[in-house]
């Protein structure tokens, strides 16, 4: 029996799936970037070395640009020696994606994805710190009695952020991104632009909010001494909340670097990340007797099974402190 002709698919139809992404169901740049660039690996049967002409058809090969279930279970099976586990989840979850969406257009009279089958990725708990481990986090960025140095206006930052991280939930795009203007010291609060460019307020501690304080008196102290006499203005508020020494907005990677160094510096055996005090965030308030609904508006997920995984971080240290605290455990 003769396969009927598949058509290969146009470039169009993937320029059609970005705004998709970005419009109708608010992924971010790099998620949309990932996908498209999955999408194109599995059309041009490599991944691609030049971007594609909008007119033109994505088809290296005789098989490639085409949608057809033994295709993508081909592919999928020649993947998952090159990629982790992770990565190939995600790349069949491009393809699904994007079939659906052409079936949904229809674009396509079948969605060949729904015959094919991706490795599940198995959930990993998520690292967390105990209370006392984040205490000696922060007691790491203390400065010496009498230090009047250039560094105490960094250690003042990196401890804000830190406090920041921990009191808050915040991702680190997120952090990088606020601006002055984000902060309410009154009300004890932080406007935050999350995923899809969704908006949400977080809440701050006395704790952090003290840190903040701290750090932007210093922080204003350091630029009025830079500035020429006749120079009174302060900064505005479109200016970065967090920045380097040289003034300019912290990157991610940066914040990376400052939340790894104070880790090494406390001596934390854990593979420390700001991720990682996100989820201490979420997992110290469900111990401490948190609805789960608050922790996902805090944390800006969509969907309550995305802050479900918390329950079973709280669970699992749980069921730690019982097995080394119960007599008959």
């Amino acid at each position: 029996m003769n396969t009927p002709e598949v058509q290969p698919i146009p470039q169009e139809w993937l320029n059609q799936f970005a705004q998709y992404l970005e419009f109708e169901r608010n992924y971010s740049a790099n998620t949309i970037r990932a996908y498209i660039n999955d999408l194109k690996q599995l059309i041009e049967g490599e991944a691609p070395t030049t971007p594609s002409n909008d007119t033109e058809v994505l088809e290296s090969g005789s098989q490639a640009g085409r949608l057809e279930a033994d295709r993508l279970k081909d592919y999928i099976q020649s993947i998952q020696d090159r990629y982790s586990r992770q990565t190939v989840v995600r790349k069949v979850s491009a393809i699904r994606s994007f079939c659906r969406y052409l079936r949904r257009e229809q674009l396509i009279e079948e969605d060949p994805s729904k015959l094919v089958r991706g490795p599940k990725l198995s959930r990993r708990l998520p690292a967390c710190l105990d209370r006392e481990e984040v205490q000696k986090l922060f007691e790491a960025t203390k400065m010496p009695s009498g230090d009047e140095t250039a560094d105490s206006l960094s250690r003042l930052r990196d401890r804000a952020i830190l406090e920041t991280l921990y009191a808050t939930g915040m991702r680190v795009s997120e952090l990088s991104a606020a601006k002055m203007a984000d902060l309410n010291i009154e009300g004890m609060e932080m406007r935050v632009f999350g995923k899809g460019s969704r908006e949400r307020i977080v809440l701050l501690n006395q704790s952090a909010l003290t840190s903040l304080q701290r750090y932007l008196d210093a922080r204003s102290l350091s630029e009025l001494k830079g500035r020429e006499p006749n120079e009174t203005n302060g900064p505005d508020g479109h200016e970065p909340l967090f920045v380097s020494r040289q003034a300019t907005p912290l990157s991610t990677r940066s914040i990376h670097r400052i939340v790894l160094k104070y880790a090494r510096l406390a001596e934390l055996t854990k593979l420390i990340t700001p991720h990682t005090l996100r989820h201490t965030f979420a997992t110290h308030l469900l111990e401490g007797g948190a609805d789960l609904r608050v922790v996902q508006d805090l944390l800006g997920h969509s969907s309550i099974s995305t802050t479900q995984i918390y329950t079973h971080v709280s669970l699992e240290r749980l069921r730690r402190i019982y097995l080394a605290s119960h007599p008959r455990a």
